[in-house]
């Protein structure tokens, strides 16, 4: 069973991009089931890098729901008053830092690792030197056409931008900050009606916080989908 993340951080990611300055989390440990280290960098604008990085380290409970450690990172994010936060998607490696920690092309402690893909935590046939630097996130992606359906049965429609247009120039600036970040950001297209049932099952309303859900719901399907064949 997967821990929750801590309650506080979570309701963060969930709100998706809202501009900068955006804290990226990524979460370590020796193998996929426990987050031993947690690392926080913040980007302060667009087209820069990381501008701070900060750690945590637990050898009792997994960082992801240590209410000690959630509290430090929640400062941080307050002194830097991040508008975004994006989280990784579980564990995505080794919690040492070669060239620090260890020398060689792996850790030494964390054999669980070697050779296996950092987000499915599967074997890799032939394994990489090195494993892969991105995190993969879904954004909603909206058409011209369902913009304004969206926007019409949306809960919080003050919180989203008048014109397509303006939306659409929001959307490019956040996704280039999350590849500034070493984030991918996978495109989800999202219709209006499709996203108001999906609401109505979950009994959430049509917030950001649902419309950020339905798109990480919808890629997490279609990876599984794309594992299963």
């Amino acid at each position: 069973m997967v821990p929750r993340i801590e309650p506080r951080l979570a309701k963060h990611a969930r709100r998706g991009f809202r501009g900068y300055p955006v804290a990226t989390v990524a979460f370590y440990g020796p193998d996929a089931s426990t987050a031993t280290k947690v690392a926080v960098g913040i980007v302060p604008r667009e087209g820069a890098e990381v501008s701070l990085l900060e750690r945590w380290h637990s050898s009792e409970v997994d960082v992801r729901i240590d209410p000690a450690i959630g509290r430090q990172v929640e400062a941080l994010i307050k002194k830097h008053a991040v508008r975004s936060v994006v989280l990784s998607p579980g564990i995505i490696g080794c919690p040492h830092e070669e060239g620090v920690d260890y020398k060689g092309e792996y850790c030494p402690l964390c054999p669980y690792w070697q050779g296996r893909d950092r987000w499915a935590g599967t074997a890799l046939h032939p394994a990489p030197k090195h494993a892969p630097d991105d995190m993969v996130v879904g954004v909603a992606w909206y058409s011209r056409d369902e913009w304004p359906r969206v926007r019409a049965i949306a809960a919080d429609p003050e919180t989203l931008e008048a014109s397509y247009d303006d939306w659409l120039k929001v959307f490019t600036e956040g996704k280039a900050a999350l590849r500034q970040a070493g984030i991918v950001a996978e495109d989800v297209p999202v219709l209006a009606g499709d996203l108001q049932a999906w609401c109505a099952a979950e009994g959430r309303p049509i917030d950001g916080d649902a419309r950020a859900g339905y798109a990480a719901e919808q890629l997490r399907r279609k990876h599984q989908g794309s594992d299963s064949r």
